[in-house]
């Protein structure tokens, strides 16, 4: 079998969940027993970013090959990113010469016209993994042109793939809503999280980072993520006050590329000695902020699967979350975390109230929630998932004889 992967972002370049997601899904490929994965050939075409190389052979099964394509621009994002893809084909049509490939598969509407394309120049299947919607994203409303066309190819996309992969029951129902899409085509695969990197933050750099941010032994708050109405941090610091009402030496942390357009809000709210918006983290600072507060809060309006809640599981740390989508799913409300009404700070106020005046209560939802990561959410079961769907598509494919 020889597969053609196509992801708008692989490392270095890394901007939302998707990057993550297609950089770990491979290394867990390569970290398959050889019975499960020969014969197997994969490779992986991405837009060049950085001074990353070209060209990188992973293993002698899979090639990274990273394409140069002109800057999108961000005032015409839809067609900058659909005429890039044509950068991609013309890579895969390069590669297939020199030996046919057996299943294309692509990540969302990003490069889906470089997957619908060569599905149809080569005749063979097409699966798409679809992270999230665009109506989704605005409550079911398509605010423009650009939402407009992003959810017309991904109409396309869902209805020309053979079969869609999504990473939670609330996505396929998503898919079936919006695109009247049969739940036969789909395939439940969750997302991952390697709960390794976790363990190796030391006692010394959590003291260091909690006399930083808790130096009187305040109690802390964690948020990370991307700082944009739909993952609702606005919710969260409007909770803050009501909060720190009970609780008055709370501190809350806000992690995310371009935190500070928060600050208008923290000095509405009057709450600044109480928060600390931290900008970027790297991943090292992330594990071991996991390891040092008190909770890690997910205050989502949409969220289609929820890895950062699994990210702060695999860490040992408490997790509130708000009830909507796939963070519904991944946080059982008091066995793993708790779960909040979305858009409703009160709600958020009294889950925290619950996690600082019941650490009993705390320390065994960690620990449940530790188990089922390693359970349920492990990369090695992801992948051999992954690859027995691409077998059973290349089986119904020979069936039909397509």
């Amino acid at each position: 079998m020889r597969l053609l992967f196509i992801s708008w972002e692989y490392p270095p370049n890394v901007v939302g969940g998707i990057g993550k997601h297609v950089s770990e899904l491979v290394q867990a490929f390569l970290a398959l027993p050889d019975e499960i994965t020969t014969p197997f050939q994969l490779d992986l075409l991405t837009p060049h970013s950085g001074n990353a190389p070209l060209i990188e052979e992973l293993s002698e099964s899979v090639t990274v090959h990273r394409v140069e394509t002109p800057l999108v621009n961000p005032l015409d994002l839809f067609n900058s990113v659909v005429d890039n893809n044509r950068y991609l084909v013309a890579k895969a049509r390069e590669l297939h010469d020199s030996a046919p490939y057996s299943l294309i598969h692509v990540h969302d509407w990003l490069t889906a016209s470089a997957g619908i394309e060569l599905k149809h120049a080569w005749k063979i299947p097409l699966v798409t993994t679809i992270h999230a919607t665009e109506r989704g994203r605005h409550h079911s409303h398509l605010p423009s042109e650009t939402s407009h066309n992003i959810n017309q190819l991904e109409w396309q996309v869902c209805f020309e793939s053979w079969r869609l992969i999504v990473c939670s029951s609330y996505m396929a129902g998503e898919l079936r809503r919006f695109f009247d899409v049969p739940l036969d085509k789909v395939t439940l695969i969750p997302n991952g999280v390697d709960a390794a990197p976790f363990e190796i933050c030391s006692e010394e750099r959590v003291r260091e980072l909690k006399g930083r941010f808790a130096p009187n032994g305040e109690r802390l708050l964690f948020y990370i993520g991307r700082i944009t109405p739909e993952k609702g941090v606005q919710v969260l610091l409007q909770a803050l006050p009501s909060i720190r009402v009970r609780h008055p030496n709370v501190r809350l942390l806000v992690a995310g590329r371009n935190s500070e357009q928060m600050q208008p809000l923290v000095d509405e709210l009057g709450i600044g000695e109480a928060v600390e918006l931290l900008g970027f983290v790297d991943s090292e600072t992330r594990d071991c902020l996991y390891r040092s507060v008190d909770a890690a809060v997910f205050p989502s309006l949409y969220e289609p699967f929820g890895i950062v809640a699994l990210e702060a599981m695999a860490a040992g740390c408490s997790v509130i979350a708000s009830e909507v989508g796939g963070l519904a799913e991944v946080v059982d409300h008091r066995r793993t975390g708790l779960t909040v009404r979305a858009n409703d700070s009160q709600s958020i106020a009294w889950a925290v109230d619950q996690i600082l005046t019941d650490p009993l209560q705390a320390e065994a939802m960690r620990a449940r929630a530790l188990q089922e990561v390693t359970r349920s959410y492990n990369w090695g079961t992801i992948a051999e998932s992954t690859v027995n769907m691409y077998r059973a598509v290349e089986a119904q494919r020979q069936s039909v004889n397509w």
